[in-house]
């Protein structure tokens, strides 16, 4: 479900808006928001953010993110409430009050459209010294507002949103296409029920006769009203052109004399309990819904709306390919891996020459080492990168969701299944890459049909008789031992290697520490504040050792987590020692003999420091390590790790201990 965050100046605007919006959109949106009294957040969350006026931009703009769309509501008077003013004598003068002078001007300027002249309007808002001191005044929802002199108040509820903002708000929210059939019945029901309800008032009428016309000239779809004696009382342009009927000759007469015998024999069919219902009309297939007004017991009318199905089929199309560009689409590439050590320049160089090959790739790394935007970056070095990319975790998924997911179904295959069926991933993957995620959690029972698909590249929906053929590349990724799976019967043999053509190993962080300071460094510009000009090596000055003492086990997403932690505890400061977690605070003593032994080169990894760590973190895991041990880790001759040990120790910043405890950290 989309999210609207609504913010306006004052309360009652607040109110009255995400009352209509919410009675509109309710069932597709949730809307929540703040008014300047309120307390704002830190940072304002939503797909779209709608401010009740320009004036509120200045106040908000730091709090709204760069992606997050911004709109500036266009408003109507509130016309449930205009009646009011009818019973003003012709001729009087009264006060305009709202929270400002500029809304002031603009709703006397809505009233004056709408053709409520009768009155003379002075606009009025606190603050405003020379006014006339008049004892009546009208208010949006603003009664507060007015000044002492006003004895009685009008109150006409704030202004709410108009129907041009209302479509670009589902436009923006990406709901236009599915349900703009249903807001324009909503929308319309409203305004046809006041129709009926101030028949009897003139000039009432000529208003909402006005709005009616923007609504319907504003939506996409047909519309037809009928109202409790059968006569059409609107028709738009978009039904005249379906449907050839003139309004000019059919408005105000029975359907039975202003439509042809099919047509109306569909109309009078037509039944609001149907969610859809279609027609072959005027050669087109037409898809028409109908809405009761009022009671649909008693209904005082009907709204019926009609759209041509090649119009909604060239919508579906472009739905799919947004999704497509937006969805479906590998954002990174190779060249944006972040690292100059050897093992990630490795890893880069070998998946730049194995992305010129369409032969599975497998690729072995621990979780949050970058599985996903490596496989990414091949995709988009391969001949295929102008083809979709497709990732699903398997981790994530149930049996039966995976099967439905991967392999597609066809319509009434099972319960929820639906209408239509759905292509699965490798059909969408089609010309493309489609990424297994954490393909060692893999049902075994499942790995049978992956295999199938890999050998025959084609794939049988469920619930289908029918093979479609398929050219898709596969990327797989685990963190896992894929061998040890399959030695324990966990993983199919035959699978491993036909996903394993071509092996690909993504180190850890811990095989990489040289690329921390420039991953922290990468995510400390993502999160810093936008006004921040503190460069990260200033930022990290108090940190940057105990970051490169760490193992991370939780590798680049660990660091990720605790680089966006440090910014938002501390956005501006560099962030002291203790703000860290209690696994990063652990190398404090390790950190600081180290600094006391080299002052000059405190984040340099000599050997002294190596061996500190290491001994630290044995000692921490409860393991005996000694000198043997130490040159296998390190991969250094044992006589330097001797000598080593013994400066350590005339230093005091190891024990030697005899028999299983071996080197103890001071």
């Amino acid at each position: 479900m989309k999210h609207l965050t609504l913010i306006t100046k004052g309360r009652n605007t607040w109110q009255t808006l995400s009352e209509q919006l919410a009675a509109l959109l309710g069932n597709h949106v949730t809307i929540s928001g703040y008014h300047l009294g309120s307390a704002l957040p830190d940072r304002l969350q939503g797909d779209l953010v709608l401010l009740s006026s320009n004036e509120l931009l200045p106040h908000v703009r730091n709090l709204i993110p760069a992606s997050c769309p911004v709109l500036i509501t266009r408003r109507s008077i509130n016309y449930h409430e205009v009646e009011k003013l009818f019973d003003i004598p012709d001729g009087s003068d009264v006060l305009l009050v709202n929270d400002d002078m500029s809304t002031a001007r603009e709703t006397i300027s809505l009233l004056l459209a709408l053709g409520i002249d009768h009155v003379r309007y002075h606009p009025y808002a606190p603050g405003l010294r020379d006014y006339p001191q008049l004892k009546l005044a009208v208010t949006p929802g603003e009664p507060d507002c007015a000044p002492p002199c006003v004895e009685r108040i009008i109150d006409i509820h704030s202004r709410t949103v108009d129907i041009t903002t209302l479509v670009e708000i589902a436009d923006k929210l990406a709901l236009l296409d599915a349900n703009a059939n249903i807001l324009s019945a909503n929308y319309m029901r409203d305004v046809i029920r006041l129709i009926k309800t101030n028949k009897q008032n003139a000039t009432i009428s000529h208003i909402l006769n006005n709005k009616l016309h923007a609504v319907i000239n504003t939506v996409h779809d047909g519309i037809i009203a009928i109202d409790e004696n059968q006569a059409i009382s609107v028709i738009n342009p978009v039904a005249e052109e379906l449907l050839s009927l003139p309004a000019e000759q059919v408005t105000g007469q029975k359907i039975d004399a202003a439509l042809n015998s099919q047509l109306e024999k569909f109309l009078t069919q037509l039944s609001p309990q149907q969610e859809e219902n279609f027609i072959s009309y005027n050669n087109r297939q037409l898809v028409a819904n109908a809405a009761a007004i009022g009671n649909n017991e008693k209904p005082s009318g009907f709204i019926y709306t009609f759209k041509d199905v090649s119009e909604i089929q060239r919508l579906e199309e472009e739905l799919r390919r947004k999704t497509v560009r937006e969805q479906q689409v590998a954002r990174y590439t190779l060249s944006q891996i972040i690292g100059n050590s050897k093992p990630i320049q490795s890893a880069i160089e070998k998946a730049t020459c194995l992305a010129a090959s369409d032969s599975p790739i497998l690729i072995q790394g621990e979780s949050g080492t970058g599985k996903e935007l490596l496989a990414q970056g091949i995709h988009n070095a391969s001949a295929r990168r102008h083809g979709p990319f497709i990732a699903i975790n398997f981790a994530a998924l149930s049996e039966t969701l995976l099967e439905s997911e991967l392999f597609g179904y066809e319509e009434g295959s099972f319960t929820g299944a639906r209408k239509g069926g759905a292509a699965g991933l490798f059909e969408q993957a089609h010309k493309g890459t489609l990424f297994l995620d954490e393909i060692g959690d893999s049902p075994l029972t499942f790995q049978v049909r992956i295999l199938r698909v890999l050998q025959e590249k084609q794939v049988r929906r469920i619930g289908s008789t029918r093979n479609i053929p398929i050219d898709v590349r596969v990327i797989s990724a685990t963190n896992q031992n894929v061998k040890d799976l399959v030695a324990r019967g966990l993983f199919r043999q035959d699978l491993y290697y036909r996903l394993n053509v071509l092996p690909l190993a993504l180190p850890s962080l811990k095989e990489r520490k040289e690329d921390i300071l420039a991953l922290a460094t990468h995510y400390y510009e993502r999160f810093k504040p936008a006004a921040d000009k503190q460069n990260a090596a200033d930022y990290f000055q108090h940190v940057a050792p105990y970051f490169l003492a760490y193992d991370w086990p939780g590798n680049i997403r660990e660091l990720q987590n605790v680089v966006e932690y440090l910014v938002n505890i501390c956005p501006s400061v560099p962030p002291k020692a203790d703000l860290l977690n209690d696994e990063l605070r652990h190398y404090d003593l390790l950190l600081r003999n180290v600094r006391q032994n080299n002052p000059s080169q405190t984040t340099e990894r000599t050997l002294h420091e190596k061996v500190l760590e290491e001994i630290a973190r044995c000692n921490q895991q409860g393991i005996s390590v000694g000198r043997r041990s130490l040159a296998h880790m390190l991969q250094v001759p044992e006589s330097n790790i001797r000598k080593t040990i013994l400066q350590l120790k005339a230093t005091g910043q190891i024990e030697i201990c005899k028999g299983r405890k071996g080197l103890l950290l001071i």
